[in-house]
Formats: C-alpha cells, structure tokens, sequence
C-alpha cells in the first residue's frame, strides 16, 4: 500500500469517528487535524520532513548540499485547508466520505515544497492564483518569480 493510500484510511477513520455535532470536541481537535496529514506523511517518510519535498527551489538545494538545513521551509504547494482538509471535513459532516475521495484529493493537491524563507514570504499565504486553473501546482511559484526543480535528493 502507498503512503497516499496509508495516510487517506488513517485520516478517513480518524473524520468518521467525529461527532461534528460536538462544538467542544470539533474545537479542541482544530489544531490536530490541520496538522494530521503532515504528521501521518513525515512519520511513514521516517527522515528530515525537508528531505521529503516533492520540488525544491535552487538555493534550497544548495543549503541542503552544504548540510545546512536553517532558514528552510516545508511549504504546502496548494493550500491543504481549502482543497483537501475543508472537502474532506464537508464530506465527513454530511457522511459521503470515502477513503478513495481522500487519496484522488492527496494525489491532485499534496505537493510539498521547499524554499527559503525569503521565498516564502514572496508567496500568497492562503490562496492560489485569482485566475488559477485548478491544476498547475506551480501557479503561486510561477506568480512568486520562485523557480522550483523536481525532487532529485
């Protein structure tokens, strides 16, 4: 089994077995289920979540050559709340939830890169592109001036 398809069943029974009526509940899970999935992700990985991105920009490739892992970010290439926490906890609500929603969200939206800090404060925080077409992944990147190579750590 894939990680993706690990992570989706885990992530699939830990959606399920909330009461979303319970305001209490659902609040005090906030935080644990914004960071599930990254958490599933980097424990399977078993290394350095920074040696676990799927694009890196040139200067972090260059830190990371040299050893020197400071001023590096894990950044989520497209938003994970909007397009694949807020879907899935809306499907869950309702009880149209399936593992296999889980991992074709995963597959399109769970691309991870990693930059600089200086290039991640040139990025929209929260949101693609006005204009993104729901499939280029490098769109925040491409409108950051951020040139990003395909993992080859």
């Amino acid at each position: 089994m894939r990680n993706t398809e690990r992570v989706a069943s885990s992530y699939y029974k830990l959606l399920s077995s909330i009461d979303w009526n319970d305001e209490v509940l659902v609040y005090g899970l906030k935080e644990g289920l914004n960071k599930f999935i990254s958490n599933a992700y980097i424990k399977l990985n078993n290394r350095n979540k920074l040696l676990q991105g799927d694009y890196y920009s040139q200067e972090a490739i260059d830190k990371i050559s040299a050893g020197n892992f400071d001023g590096l970010i894990y950044e989520h290439m497209v938003p994970k709340s909007k397009y694949i926490q807020s879907p899935c906890i809306n499907m869950a609500k309702n009880g149209t939830l399936t593992v296999s929603q889980i991992v074709n969200l995963l597959d399109q939206y769970w691309k991870i890169a990693v930059i600089t800090k200086e290039q991640d404060k040139l990025l929209s925080r929260t949101k693609m592109p006005d204009d993104w077409d729901g499939k280029n992944i490098m769109a925040r990147y491409i409108d950051a001036g951020i040139h990003l190579v395909p993992r080859a750590l």
